[in-house]
């Protein structure tokens, strides 16, 4: 494959990939998709992440600002809500003119996405903050990945302090774009002690202790933590 060569071109083709995803592919995985984008530029996860000892990139690229996440309400077939980052697969890592393989990733390859079963503010700033660490760290995620992060997930009472990185049995494990592939990474609030579970016995192990209280890919912050 390769990107259009001029920059007028290159400028549809990157806009159409995008809408390609937010609105053809999203809407088929996950039912309908509410118009309202929290975007990056509404917060300071970009700018914090640029003063921590973890940055490698000198300046912000523009192109991240209008990243966000988007929210999908709960409907008859997905009965909870859910909450996906758009952006991360946008094609931002190739130029005007570039040659890339036909299974190339798409920007970063993968969009990250996290189920609860009750409307919440705390994905929708996990997921933003998640993606600037991606942007200005440059530390990609992938299947199978464990995230501890600072405090609880809701930032009040949870015991829930970190995310495991699964496969959604319920949706396709990629789709395509024109720029490229994109996996779909769900992440799945976790104890810290079944995060260490997780590293000890494997994923599967611990993915079927959660499902004793419940679909295992859907997080409910106020839950305990399941026996081990």
């Amino acid at each position: 494959m390769k990107a259009p060569e001029t920059d007028e071109d290159f400028i549809q083709w990157y806009e159409d990939c995008w809408a390609d995803r937010d609105e053809v592919e999203y809407p088929k995985m996950f039912g309908a998709i509410q118009e309202n984008v929290f975007t990056l530029e509404q917060t300071g996860a970009l700018e914090a992440w640029m003063e921590s000892e973890l940055a490698e990139v000198k300046e912000l690229d523009p192109n991240w600002a209008p990243m966000g996440v988007r929210v999908a309400p709960p409907s008859p077939e997905y009965p909870y809500w859910t909450y996906v980052t758009s952006g991360l697969s946008n094609p931002f890592t190739v130029a005007p003119g570039e040659e890339f393989p036909d299974d190339a990733p798409s920007g970063l390859g993968y969009e990250m996405v996290i189920h609860t079963p009750e409307e919440a503010r705390w994905p929708v700033l996990r997921l933003l903050d998640m993606m600037a660490y991606n942007l200005v760290c440059l530390r990609a995620f992938a299947m199978g990945h464990r995230y501890p992060v600072e405090g609880t997930l809701d930032g009040g009472e949870s015991k829930l302090g970190g995310f495991v990185f699964v496969r959604d049995p319920e949706r396709p494990s990629h789709f395509q774009l024109p720029s490229g592939k994109v996996e779909l990474l769900t992440l799945v609030g976790v104890t810290r002690n079944e995060m260490a579970f997780a590293r000890s016995n494997g994923m599967n192990k611990l993915l079927e202790k959660l499902a004793t209280t419940g679909p295992a890919f859907i997080t409910n912050a106020d839950r305990d933590e399941v026996k081990l």
